[in-house]
């Protein structure tokens, strides 16, 4: 090997260094962003049910079951999708998915990846997160009324 095509190797390196860096920032941002709605939801725990008893002592049971419809689907808007049995891979898929989520589109996942796994979990986790950003973009291009977005994986 010359020494131009070590330093080619070198810049290439440098190059995909960077970019799975650029995706990994990215991805603990959408994570740390949905924990912080679930630490938003918990702190505001104990005003909720406050008000549920300020209704329960008035009799007001319509209201508290409206509120309670009302908590529910704040709840589900940070609900697990999926459980890998790998916590980072989760989280990458959680955030990736309810964002797809959000966008109205239809999921279909199952995750299963093993506690022992032979590929480094970062890079797992930046394939995944990178995979499902490309998956995204391309419904979300899609001008069809029902966008879908099946993702399986097995290690």
């Amino acid at each position: 090997m010359g020494f131009i095509d070590f330093l080619f190797r070198g810049a290439i390196d440098r190059r995909i260094a960077a970019f799975q860096n650029d995706l990994m920032e990215k991805h603990i941002t959408e994570v740390e962003n949905i924990y912080r709605q679930m630490r938003g939801w918990r702190h505001d725990y104990h005003n909720h049910i406050q008000t549920m008893k300020a209704y329960r002592s008035l009799g007001e049971n319509e209201k508290i079951d409206g509120y309670l419809n009302s908590l529910e689907t704040d709840l589900t808007s940070v609900d697990t999708l999926i459980k890998s049995g790998n916590v980072m891979v989760d989280a990458i898929l959680n955030s990736k998915l309810s964002l797809a989520k959000s966008r109205e589109i239809n999921i279909n996942a199952k995750a299963v990846v093993p506690k022992n796994i032979t590929v480094s979990e970062i890079d797992l986790c930046v394939i995944i997160g990178n995979l499902l950003d490309n998956a995204k973009k391309r419904v979300c291009a899609l001008t069809i009324n029902q966008k879908g977005l099946s993702v399986y994986i097995w290690t």
